[in-house]
């Protein structure tokens, strides 16, 4: 892998930290994502390629499905890339809002790119948790790890909804960034089963 340096990793790491650009917990949320959907592009193509050499043993996906995974994890981090985009410019309309109105409304429509982030994570970590559980290979590790970041950016950015939408309980938005965070906490959980020998 080429230094990290030379990718600008740390001025995005930098502009996160940064008092000028405050957006940080959905953009740093929707990264962390993105590099779990990076994870499971990389495990399961990886693993699909483990079961075409060495064949499926019991329950363990199939290579196209394995393949399947590996590509939704490819949309799923532009989504996520996109998702980071819009939630900065999001949180910079709030900031920009020059009334209590202007902010409410701001805030509503804020609502959007978090909740976006939420149900992305819920479908990484639900991948990765697939790959992961689909054999003992030495790459598990990594499809758990993409579980448990993307975990971690469902629930983040549920709270965030929340937040947002101002605790508006009968908001569905709410309701389905939480269930996003449910399905996400569960896949992580998942991810951590000793797979079948």
């Amino acid at each position: 892998m080429a230094a990290l340096e030379s990718r600008q990793v740390r001025e995005a790491l930098a502009a996160l930290a940064s008092r000028a650009e405050p957006s940080a917990a959905g953009v740093a949320s929707a990264l962390a994502c993105a590099a779990a959907a990076s994870l499971v592009e990389l495990t399961g193509g990886l693993a699909a390629r483990r079961v075409e050499t060495e064949g499926a043993g019991g329950k363990s996906p199939s290579s196209a499905r394995l393949r399947a995974l590996a590509d939704r994890g490819v949309e799923l981090r532009e989504r996520l890339l996109d998702a980071a985009d819009e939630d900065a410019g999001a949180f910079a309309e709030v900031m920009a809002a020059g009334d209590e109105r202007a902010r409410a409304r701001a805030l509503d429509r804020a609502a959007g790119p978090p909740l976006v982030i939420a149900e992305s994570a819920a479908d990484v970590a639900e991948a990765a948790a697939e790959i992961a559980g689909a054999g003992p290979w030495p790459f598990r590790p990594d499809a758990v790890t993409a579980a448990q970041l993307a975990a971690a950016a469902a629930i983040s950015c549920a709270e965030l909804v929340s937040v947002d939408l101002g605790g508006a309980e009968d908001d569905p938005r709410l309701d389905r960034a939480r269930a996003a965070a449910a399905r996400a906490r569960g896949a992580g959980l998942e991810a951590t089963e000793p797979p079948p020998a």
